[in-house]
């Protein structure tokens, strides 16, 4: 595979526990590359810094990763609940579901730097006073949640 390069106005930094900050990095640059280029989109050229963290949650917390922006859109923060800081068996399933997640909340970040939001899917409807629905079928969530299984076989394998 060539190997993408990130535009030099956007800088990418990784923490986590396993050595794999290159590979969670390459993984982001591919995923951005191929998002900008599937949907016929230039990336920003505003100064961005990308922030991707492992971090062990709450047992009680339900989500499994979270992506936020700064006020001045200068900073995204790309938060993804590592399993094995909790002491969980690191199996195959375990390991894939991992590199999923981090690849949904990857095109979270995608969508912000390719100016893609606000979308509409034709004929698509839903309850928006249900939040669990709302949420499962707002098209951002829904086109995060398509790509991330692409991603994830085609680019997190490394990680793994």
């Amino acid at each position: 595979m060539m190997k993408n390069k990130l535009p030099k106005n956007i800088s990418v930094s990784v923490a986590c526990l396993p050595p794999a900050e290159r590979e969670v990095k390459e993984l982001f640059t591919n995923c951005l590359i191929d998002y900008s280029k599937r949907f016929n989109l230039p990336i920003t050229d505003k100064k961005i810094h990308i922030g991707i963290c492992a971090v062990e949650y709450d047992a009680e917390a339900s989500n499994q990763g979270i992506t936020s922006f700064s006020e001045d859109n200068q900073r995204i923060l790309i938060q993804v609940r590592d399993p094995f800081l909790s002491n969980w068996e690191p199996n195959k399933y375990m390991i894939d579901h991992f590199v999923s997640i981090l690849c949904h909340e990857i095109v979270h970040a995608c969508q912000f730097l390719c100016g893609r939001k606000d979308f509409k899917i034709k004929g698509l409807t839903y309850d928006n006073k249900d939040t669990f629905e709302a949420y499962c079928f707002e098209p951002m969530e829904m086109e995060a949640r398509m790509l991330e299984y692409f991603y994830a076989e085609n680019y997190g394998k490394k990680i793994v």
